[in-house]
């Protein structure tokens, strides 16, 4: 038995195949974006990050004019096409979220070889691995949104303090 299948969406600019008209369902190689820039400002969640370079390394396009993030979400903020930066040059920014905030993890401006993937690789590796061993002995907030650019304007480095016990914040809920 088959069933018909939807006509999927038309492809957002700038961005490949497999990133669009999925939302959060789909998964993107983020080394496929390192040879273009999106027409618009586009937040990644990255999923997946294993091995040495050129190893898996994927993310979901968060969607929606208002991207949200929950805590221990570990994030990639690349800028639009049309950015201001000299030519030759892209902006790369890695944020976390925890306790309802957005924390800025590192940012780079490399040059856009369409290497930038390998190059912030390990520093997103390090931020997941650190919010993967935080979220089992601390609340994150994982169930609590948060608008990325509104949280992002109003960020400042480091964790917000005190984080609940894990086993506090479930009982509290």
């Amino acid at each position: 038995m088959t069933t018909a299948q939807e006509p999927a969406a038309a492809p957002e600019p700038g961005l490949p195949p497999a990133a669009n008209g999925g939302g959060m369902g789909d998964l993107v190689d983020v080394r496929s974006l390192a040879a273009q820039r999106p027409a618009e400002a586009v937040w990644l969640q990255v999923t997946e990050i294993d091995g040495p370079a050129g190893a898996v390394f994927t993310a979901h396009v968060v969607p929606g004019p208002q991207p949200r993030g929950f805590g221990g979400d570990v994030l990639l903020h690349l800028p639009p096409g049309t950015s201001p930066q000299p030519r030759g040059a892209i902006s790369v920014a890695a944020w976390t979220v925890a306790a309802g905030v957005a924390i800025p993890v590192a940012a780079w401006e490399l040059p856009d070889d369409g290497g930038w993937p390998e190059r912030v690789r390990a520093t997103v590796a390090f931020a997941m691995s650190t919010m993967t061993e935080l979220g089992e002995h601390l609340s994150l907030g994982e169930l609590e949104p948060v608008d990325l650019d509104a949280a992002t304007a109003l960020a400042k480095p480091g964790l917000p303090w005190p984080l609940p016990a894990a086993s506090q914040a479930a009982t509290a809920r």
